[in-house]
């Protein structure tokens, strides 16, 4: 069976007006099938979201524009659908949770209004019907007493029941593939857990495809199949999430592990130091280094690094790492 999305050389570029063309997304390339997890991973600045928002087509143009590349889903080239049939596609086949629930809801419209919306645009139930088919999701995302939920307005519910509420948004039409931008940035760590478990149990339930686009890999480790780590808008290293935690190949994927708080096993000696970190920030798109765009923060960096930039390279199986380490 044919992968459900496949992203081939996706590139995106932003014209600013102090600093010329900038590449966000640089020759971005995976595949996720269907019922699969795979998380991108990475910093802030590394591309994730520019990467979730070409894939839907919303990229604000000017001053984005997506250069090359295909995203194929389903066997058809979104970008070179026309904004009409990508309308139909966006919250039906593919639905996307963005980072701040606040900000992703209508503050002057009732929540259950907005649900129903998207059921009244793509399924065409009634205004009734959409209204009841609104209280029946916030019912499926656990939101105690959903019919009185309906009819109240974004600021009476907490950060935890609006992020549930988006997720009833995008589970509305039964998509085939979710993209969730960070969706547990602003919650805190028990309601992170929980958001997690309804998202796996509601795409295993319906067989839906999962893009989990965050910054933390403790939270991949249970909740993908796979990973793709992203490092100033290119892939730096593709593999299984079991591969990837058992033996992380790239220096910049070994340092994301480290930086991981742990807590001892029983008989284990309390680590008191320090928390490993990697040092130094993700550079600027303007002012990207010669050679591996890692390299000024790699321990590793030998004479190549600083002059050639690595290509991806496969020295285990299917496995892919940008590093010369591997050559």
């Amino acid at each position: 069976m044919p992968p459900l999305l496949t992203v081939q050389g996706l590139t995106t570029v932003f014209d600013t007006t102090t600093h010329g063309k900038l590449t966000a997304v640089d020759n971005v390339s995976f595949s996720i099938n269907v019922g699969q997890s795979l998380s991108i991973v990475g910093e802030s600045g590394c591309g994730k979201s520019v990467t979730s928002l070409s894939i839907m087509r919303l990229i604000p143009s000017p001053p984005g524009e997506i250069t090359s590349g295909k995203v194929l889903f389903d066997g058809q080239d979104l970008l070179a659908l026309s904004e009409k049939d990508m309308r139909r596609i966006r919250g039906n086949s593919i639905s996307m949770i963005f980072q701040e629930p606040m900000t992703s809801l209508n503050p002057v419209f009732k929540i259950g209004e907005q649900i129903a919306e998207v059921v009244r645009l793509h399924e065409g139930l009634g205004k009734k019907a959409a209204l009841n088919r609104a209280i029946e999701l916030l019912h499926q995302v656990g939101i105690p007493s959903p019919a009185q939920r309906a009819k109240e307005f974004p600021h009476q519910l907490s950060g935890g029941m609006r992020q549930r509420v988006v997720i009833a948004m995008a589970l509305a039409c039964s998509p085939q593939l979710i993209i969730a931008d960070e969706p547990t940035t602003a919650l805190d760590v028990t309601i992170q857990g929980q958001i997690l478990d309804l998202m796996h149990k509601l795409a295993d339930d319906t067989g839906t495809a999962l893009l989990l686009i965050t910054h933390d890999l403790g939270l991949v480790a249970e909740n993908a199949d796979d990973v793709v780590v992203m490092y100033s808008g290119r892939v730096v290293e593709q593999a299984s999430t079991v591969e990837l935690f058992n033996k992380p190949l790239h220096p910049y994927t070994q340092g994301l592990i480290r930086s991981i708080p742990t807590i001892p096993q029983k008989g284990t000696p309390i680590h008191r130091g320090m928390l490993e970190t990697i040092p130094g920030v993700v550079a600027p798109l303007y002012a990207q280094p010669t050679g591996c765009r890692f390299n000024e923060r790699c321990k590793h960096t030998f004479d190549k690094c600083r002059k050639q930039e690595p290509p991806l390279l496969k020295p285990e199986g299917k496995r892919e790492v940008r590093c010369w380490l591997y050559e």
